[in-house]
């Protein structure tokens, strides 16, 4: 389990956050409040995929035990909690405010939600890594 739910996770972040996300506001038929309310039901459906996996994640590493892989998935778990927590309820409410016709003022929250993703994305490749060394030296 160790050795295929990071990378499978990690492809659906890449997915979304690098490919999807971009093209989304980048499409000329979906307007910018669309695209971001769009964001908002994705990032809503998204977080019930990714608490399945850090569930997954989590059994896991009691199961094996191994003291990195615990706290590297712990990391993974506080990174999930907060961005689904704090970052995309306020991303949410920007995208509101913007379907509303209000313009929202400058906000670091994109950033914030930047730097929760790629961190989240490094744990997975730690954790990934983590898995395939486990697997060999069995």
């Amino acid at each position: 389990m160790v050795r295929v739910v990071p990378w499978l996770w990690l492809g659906i972040a890449v997915g979304i956050s690098l490919i999807e996300t971009p093209i989304r506001f980048r499409t000329p038929p979906i307007t910018r409040d669309g695209a971001a309310m769009l964001g908002v039901a994705i990032f809503h459906a998204l977080a019930y995929v990714e608490l399945c996996l850090l569930v997954l994640l989590m059994a896991a590493a009691v199961l094996l035990q191994g003291k990195a892989l615990m706290i590297a998935v712990g990391g993974l778990g506080l990174i999930v909690g907060a961005e689904h927590a704090i970052v995309v309820p306020l991303l949410a409410v920007r995208a509101k405010l913007l379907l509303e016709g209000i313009q929202p003022g400058p906000s670091s929250v994109h950033a914030w939600a930047t730097a929760f993703e790629a961190a989240k994305m490094l744990l997975l490749v730690v954790i990934g890594w983590i898995g395939q060394r486990r697997s060999r030296q069995q």
